[in-house]
């Protein structure tokens, strides 16, 4: 029987971390973190059009095709561990597809949160959402009819809004899966924050919760990694005003509502 493992996350917020802290610490893994490549998009990655058409139209054939091959492939691991960090797949329909996974083992699926000022920092930082083809590509297109947050308020906040609905979509979607899948036999869900994960007592706690007896002292922790210039200058008054935009959320995805969440079908 294998774990397969994988985030439900925005993406800026550890993955590589994740992917690298697994690989040095869990026994006989298979740990990849973005599989891309100009040959691997629409084989390992989905490309643009399985994204558009899952966050448009739903689970279509396409999108349903491309994951039946994928996850076939990971099915047929000979390791106990298969691990992939990638914040895209969630937003493709992975969770929608886990059929051939579930068929030969466990899927453990970790909400991977980290602080959203600084996500929204490191969204700037790397040049993202200034297109609406990047946000195609890697992200969410505020304006896509599966959405669950809505976006028109935030959204007219600027860029810094657009990020912060972004951060709030993502929590929305992996609070209505767990909602979705609570109970099902063979995927397990899992709470952690990037910061907390920095720390050895919560990557032992992580290995712990997939099946890896560890004590804090046991943990290999890796080097910080993505780590470069900042790009983009945010003055004081700017970090100012994002960090008031945030403290303006007050609904977080928990005070959607379940009823509200699962009346959002993203199949």
């Amino acid at each position: 029987m294998t774990d397969f493992v994988f985030t439900m996350t925005t993406g800026r917020s550890g993955t590589l971390y994740v992917a690298q802290l697994l690989q040095r610490n869990l026994p006989d893994a298979e740990c990849y973190h973005e599989i891309l490549g100009w040959d691997r998009f629409g084989v390992d990655t989905p490309d643009v059009s399985h994204m558009t058409l899952f966050n448009s139209q739903g689970n279509v054939e396409k999108v349903q095709a491309f994951w039946r091959s994928k996850l076939t492939r990971i099915a047929a691991t000979p390791h106990r561990f298969y691990v992939e960090t990638s914040h895209m797949l969630m937003k493709a329909g992975l969770i929608e597809n886990l059929a051939p996974l579930t068929a030969k083992g466990t899927v453990h699926l970790i909400a991977l949160e980290r602080d959203p000022y600084a996500t929204i920092v490191s969204l700037r930082n790397r040049l993202d959402f200034f297109n609406v083809g990047n946000m195609w590509l890697w992200y969410l297109d505020p304006a896509y009819p599966k959405n669950l947050v809505p976006s028109h308020k935030l959204a007219a906040s600027g860029l810094n809004g657009v990020c912060l609905w972004y951060i709030l979509e993502i929590r929305a979607r992996a609070a209505y899966y767990e909602k979705l899948l609570a109970g099902q036999n063979r995927i397990v869900f899992h709470h952690f924050t990037f910061e907390e994960l920095r720390a050895a007592d919560g990557a032992a706690r992580l290995l712990n919760a997939l099946g890896v007896r560890s004590e804090p002292s046991d943990v290999t922790i890796p080097k910080p990694r993505n780590v470069g210039e900042t790009r983009i200058k945010i003055d004081a008054a700017e970090r100012a005003q994002i960090k008031a935009l945030i403290a303006s959320v007050e609904a977080g995805p928990d005070a959607v509502g379940a009823e509200a969440l699962l009346a959002h079908s993203l199949g």
